[in-house]
C-alpha cells in the first residue's frame, strides 16, 4: 500500500526562497546588513503571496470510470474522468493529475485538465492511458492540484477513489484441431474395467451385490449361470494448461511474457471450445516459506537484472492462487493479467507433479516454459502423470526456429514468436 501523499508539497525553489528568507532576516539582523535584511524581507513577500494561491477549498466530487476494463498489452486505455459540481455556482477550470500505477514499476501521473462546470452541473474529460505491459494496472486517485505561479509549492486534494484495469496478455487464435480436443462425446475408453458404463467389455460371473439390471439374459440361458455384462470406463476429456513462476524457468522477462501468452491462447480455445480445462500458474508445486512473509527475503538469482530483480521482488507479495479460473475467456485472462515471476516458486517438475496429483483424470496436458527447462527436466515433469497422457512442453525462446522433438510419448515444441505456436501444435498433436 502506497504512502498517503502530503496535502503541500514544497518544491526545491520554495525551499530555496524559504532559506533566503532565513538567513537575510536572521543573519542581516546579527550582522547588521541591511540588504540581507532587505533580501529576507523581499523572500518573505514572495512567499506569502504564492502561499495565497494555496488558500481556498477546493469543492466538488470527481469521479473515474474505464470504459474498457479489459484491453490487451501494446494497446490503451480509455478513462473518463467526471467532474460533478453540487454547489449553486460555477466552478473554474482545474488541473489534476490521474495517478496510474502498476506492479514492480514507479506510479506515474497523467495530467488532467478538468474543464468549468456550471452550477448542479457535470463534466467530463476522457484521458487515454497506455497499457503497455501485460499486468493490473491500479488507475487513481484523481488529485486535484493548486499552483502558486512561480512553482514554489503545490497544494493536492485527492478528490476521487481508485479502479483496476486489467491488461490482457496477446494471444494467437487457434484451430481447434491444433489443441487435441477432437473427441469422442462419450469419452475416451480406458484400460480400467467398470460394471457400469457406455463402451462393452466382456461377460463375467454374477457376484451377489452386483446390479441386477447388468445381467445378460441370452448368454445367462445359454450357459446356464447368471452372467453380467463389464464395461471399460471411459472418461471426458480434460485439457490441462501448467505453468510454472519460476524465474529459474526463464531466461529472460520476454521468455516468461510468451509462456504466458501461450496459456492463454491454448486456453481461451479450450473454454471456446466448451472442453473442460484446468489452469494452473505455478502456485500448487511452491516450496519454502512464503516470500514476502516477515523475515523472509526474496534472494536475486545469478544474471537477472537489477530492474528484473526488482520486479520480482514486487511479485512476491501476490496472491497465490495456483489454479486460475476458466468459467470464461475473459476470467483466464484477467487472472492472467496477474501472474508474474515469483522468487522461490517451485521449478516446473514441481509443479507438474502436484498437478499430475491433484488432477488423475487428464486426458491432454501443456506445460509452458522458458528455454532454461531442459529435456530431461521435461521429461520428469511428464512422469508425473498417468500412463496414455498425451503430454506437449512448450518451450519459449523469443527469436528461436521453431522445432519438434519427440522423446517417447513426450513432444517438446520450441517457438520463437507467438505466432508460431499455431504451426508447432498442429504438428506437435494435430494427429
Amino acid at each position: 500500500m502506497s504512502a498517503p501523499r502530503p496535502a503541500v508539497v514544497v518544491t526545491a525553489g520554495g525551499w530555496a526562497v524559504a532559506g533566503l528568507t532565513a538567513a537575510g532576516l536572521v543573519a542581516g539582523s546579527l550582522l547588521g546588513w541591511l540588504e540581507l535584511v532587505t533580501a529576507g524581507a523581499v523572500a518573505l513577500g514572495v512567499a506569502i503571496a504564492s502561499a495565497l494561491f494555496l488558500v481556498g477549498r477546493t469543492a466538488g466530487r470527481i469521479e473515474i470510470a474505464v470504459l474498457d476494463r479489459h484491453v490487451v498489452a501494446g494497446g490503451t486505455a480509455a478513462v473518463a474522468v467526471r467532474a460533478i459540481n453540487d454547489s449553486g455556482s460555477r466552478r473554474g477550470a482545474r488541473t489534476a493529475e490521474l495517478a496510474v500505477s502498476s506492479r514492480g514499476e514507479p506510479p506515474r501521473l497523467e495530467p488532467v485538465s478538468l474543464p468549468a462546470v456550471p452550477a448542479r452541473a457535470a463534466r467530463e474529460v476522457q484521458v487515454e492511458v497506455p497499457a503497455v505491459r501485460r499486468g493490473v494496472i491500479r488507475l487513481g486517485p484523481v488529485v486535484v492540484v493548486r499552483r502558486d505561479p512561480l512553482g514554489l509549492a503545490r497544494r493536492e486534494s485527492v478528490r476521487s477513489g481508485a479502479e483496476e484495469l486489467f491488461v490482457h496478455p496477446a494471444t494467437v487464435p487457434l484451430a481447434v484441431r491444433s489443441t487435441g480436443l477432437l473427441r469422442d462425446l462419450e469419452g475416451i475408453p480406458t484400460s480400467d474395467v467398470t460394471d457400469s458404463d457406455m463402451s462393452f467389455h466382456a461377460l463375467r460371473p454374477y457376484v451377489p451385490g452386483d446390479d441386477r439390471r447388468h445381467i445378460h439374459w441370452k448368454s445367462t440361458a445359454r450357459a446356464g449361470a447368471f452372467l453380467v455384462r463389464q464395461f471399460e470406463q471411459t472418461r471426458r476429456s480434460h485439457l490441462i494448461v501448467v505453468q510454472s513462476q519460476s524465474p529459474d524457468d526463464y531466461a529472460s522477462d520476454e521468455e516468461f511474457e510468451l509462456a504466458v501468452s501461450v496459456v492463454a491462447s491454448i486456453g481461451v480455445r479450450a473454454i471456446a471450445d466448451g472442453a473442460t480445462v484446468s489452469v494452473f500458474s505455478g502456485a500448487l508445486g511452491r516450496t519454502g516459506g512464503s516470500a514476502g512473509a516477515p523475515g523472509v527475503q526474496p534472494v536475486r538469482a545469478a544474471g537477472v537484472s537489477a530492474r528484473r530483480a526488482a520486479r520480482l521482488r514486487g511479485a512476491a507479495s501476490l496472491r497465490r492462487s495456483g489454479r486460475l479460473r476458466t468459467s470464461s475467456p475473459r476470467d483466464l485472462l484477467d487472472d492472467l493479467s496477474g501472474v508474474e515471476e515469483m522468487p522461490g516458486a517451485a521449478r516446473l517438475t514441481s509443479v507438474a507433479r502436484a498437478v499430475g496429483e491433484s488432477a488423475a483424470d487428464a486426458s491432454v496436458v501443456f506445460l509452458a516454459c522458458g528455454s532454461t527447462v531442459t529435456a530431461r527436466q521435461l521429461r520428469a515433469a511428464a512422469s508425473h502423470f498417468a500412463t496414455g497422457v498425451e503430454v506437449v512442453a512448450v518451450v519459449a525462446e523469443p527469436e528461436a526456429e521453431p522445432a519438434l522433438v519427440r522423446i517417447d510419448a513426450l513432444r517438446i515444441t520450441r517457438i520463437g514468436y507467438l505466432d508460431d505456436l499455431v504451426r508447432a501444435l498442429t504438428r506437435a498433436v494435430g494427429v
